[in-house]
């Protein structure tokens, strides 16, 4: 039977929406309030552990995501080196350990006056807060070169080694696009198709193509210059402030008129984010908030993660994003928390060296180190725990009891 507009998205709430303009809450004995978190990836999936676990029983929770699968995707440039395959997690399961009701849906619009979403089956959802976690879409940005999202895209490395090992080809290069791009992912691949390279005595070059300044230029000058030493020590040629324009049977041609000899030309994807009538959003589709997480100009909606504005889409972030908004919920509904200063720390592991490597670096509200917090850092330890290359407040804790090594690596 069809949803009709009252159905939360195939669930059935009746009441009448509360509308933001009554928030703040102060009343501990008003109802709980009803928070819609709308996407399924690490966003959503700390915003639900993060405000379960702060607000209680003073929040109810509905999670709608299309699919109930959430891939561990920053390990995803290893899976066509190590053969291991990428976990899975279910946001079914989140969802009944947080108390929350999950709908496999997805949300396509917004109607923050009236407080309610319209999905994609039909079905509408009212809410007291929104908060967006859509992420962004993957797009080809250069025209000729095989586009590497994540572990969907692990067979064609796997063809590019063969082809290397077989000699069909010697010559390969990993570009960088111009636009918004989170390029850890590539300069991993570089690193292990040098060490296979390396290994296997091939007569073959590696080069890297970049508009960054510096190596993985976000994280800082200090671990810029060991990544710049790790390349430069695995034969890795690195070619930056250059932009690729397309690739020819030659190679790649540059925006200057240049040219970098390649046999294959393997690029990252440009990101644009997921738009949604009822909230406006930039070109490239990403929405402008406050440092609460807060969306501009609608009441009671908040957004986090590679759906925002802020620069840098890395899961991390996408989870501390979360986990100011899961306060500021929290304070809506009737706690009395501490605040927090508003910060972001960077930190991931970066697989490709001959140990591990953890990074680490404060970031600014525009996404670059920080002058002014603690300065990038890098070891061989990770400073967090556990020591995943992803880590979340609360999420990082939940996926380390609910790991199964036997997950499939398909998305």
């Amino acid at each position: 039977m069809a949803a009709s507009p009252t159905h939360l998205c195939g669930a059935s709430r009746m009441s009448t929406p509360r509308v933001a303009a009554r928030l703040p809450r102060v009343n501990r004995s008003a109802p709980p309030l009803h928070v819609v978190v709308a996407g399924g990836g690490f966003a959503a999936a700390e915003l639900v552990l993060a405000l379960r676990a702060l607000a209680q029983e003073r929040v109810t929770l509905e999670l709608v995501a299309p699919s109930p699968r959430v891939a561990f995707k920053p390990a995803a440039s290893g899976a066509a080196f190590a053969g291991s395959p990428v976990q899975e997690f279910d946001l079914r399961e989140l969802a009944e350990d947080a108390g929350a009701t999950y709908r496999r849906d997805a949300v396509e619009a917004v109607a923050s006056k009236a407080s309610r979403v319209r999905c994609a089956s039909g079905a509408v959802a009212h809410y007291d807060a929104l908060v967006l976690a859509t992420g962004a879409r993957p797009q080809a940005a250069v025209p000729g070169a095989s586009t590497y999202r994540d572990q969907r895209d692990s067979p064609a490395i796997a063809r590019m080694l063969a082809e290397l090992r077989a000699g069909v080809i010697s010559r390969v290069a990993f570009v960088v696009p111009a636009g918004v791009t989170w390029t850890l992912p590539l300069y991993e691949l570089a690193l292990l198709t040098a060490r296979e390279v390396d290994e296997h005595e091939l007569p073959a070059s590696v080069t890297m193509v970049t508009p960054e300044r510096e190596a993985l230029e976000v994280f800082g000058l200090e671990v810029s210059s060991t990544v710049t030493s790790l390349l430069r020590n695995r034969g890795i040629s690195l070619q930056r402030s250059t932009h690729a324009h397309a690739v020819t049977r030659s190679g790649i041609e540059l925006v200057d008129g240049g040219m970098v000899s390649a046999d294959r030309v393997i690029a990252i994807p440009r990101l644009t984010g997921r738009r949604l009538s009822g909230v406006a959003a930039d070109w490239s589709g990403f929405v402008a908030t406050d440092e609460r997480g807060r969306v501009e100009d609608l009441q009671g909606v908040f957004a986090a993660g590679d759906v925002t504005r802020f620069p840098v889409k890395q899961g991390g972030l996408a989870t501390q994003q979360a986990d100011v908004i899961a306060a500021e919920l929290t304070r809506l509904a009737g706690v009395d928390l501490p605040p927090e200063p508003s910060r972001y720390v960077l930190r991931t592991q970066l697989l490709g060296a001959d140990g591990p490597l953890f990074l680490e670096a404060e970031l600014d509200a525009r996404g670059r180190p920080s002058t002014t917090g603690r300065p990038p850092h890098i070891s061989t330890d990770a400073p967090w725990w556990p020591p995943a290359k992803l880590f979340g407040r609360h999420l990082s804790p939940w996926m380390a009891a609910r790991a199964r090594p036997t997950l499939s690596a398909t998305n």
